[in-house]
């Protein structure tokens, strides 16, 4: 993922898309996240694991119970749980931000939010290992991740529903944003094929 902070994963030898699965494995790739925001940025973070483990809980309950059958459906599928997981973990907040760096600039998301920008970072650098490991595509941050004004609304937004952030997650990564049921694997897809070129305006928001 460009213009963003990298993510060191863990070493594995199973597929990412398996790995991502695994607890201890998403628990080590969470904490090297915020390890490399503390060197970039100088933002430290509490975490509480047991809140981190209940997230990752019901994602993955929710995540097995949309996965799709048709082969097909595998890409939008990883972009799609990759949006829920940021859903989930905006939700249900695990972080809690240290005091900001002195002369931090609180026009930059980052400052701007901490937790939410470290979270919403994790989730696109997955995603974007994802993807590079099972079809060779390279991923890149649309400008939309670098204006305040959407990360106002971002935070906005998803403090009053949590759904909202899915949509936010598919303006940052350049997907088609499905505000309505965003949540929802099978209400995507239909959207999809029945407004292929349509694009959502996120000034409605």
């Amino acid at each position: 993922m460009s213009d963003a902070p990298d993510l060191h994963l863990p070493a594995t030898s199973e597929p990412l898309r398996v790995a991502i699965r695994r607890l201890r494995w998403y628990r080590e790739a969470f904490a090297r996240q915020l390890e490399e925001l503390q060197a970039d940025y100088g933002l430290g973070f509490t975490v509480d694991d047991r809140k981190l483990a209940r997230i990752f809980v019901d994602w993955l309950r929710e995540m097995e119970a949309q996965k799709p059958a048709d082969p097909s459906q595998r890409r939008a599928y990883f972009d799609f749980v990759s949006a829920l997981m940021l859903r989930n973990l905006l939700r249900d907040m695990p972080l809690k931000a240290e005091p900001l760096p002195q002369g931090a600039d609180l026009n930059r998301a980052e400052y701007f939010w901490p937790e939410g920008f470290a979270c919403t970072v994790f989730c696109l650098n997955i995603r974007a290992a994802v993807l590079e490991q099972e079809f060779h595509a390279e991923t890149a941050l649309t400008p939309d991740f670098f204006n305040l004004r959407q990360w106002w609304s971002f935070r906005e937004n998803a403090s009053s529903d949590p759904n909202a952030a899915m949509g936010f997650f598919d303006v940052f990564t350049g997907n088609n944003p499905e505000w309505q049921m965003p949540d929802s694997f099978r209400q995507r897809l239909n959207r999809a094929l029945a407004a292929p070129d349509r694009q959502t305006e996120i000034s409605s928001r």
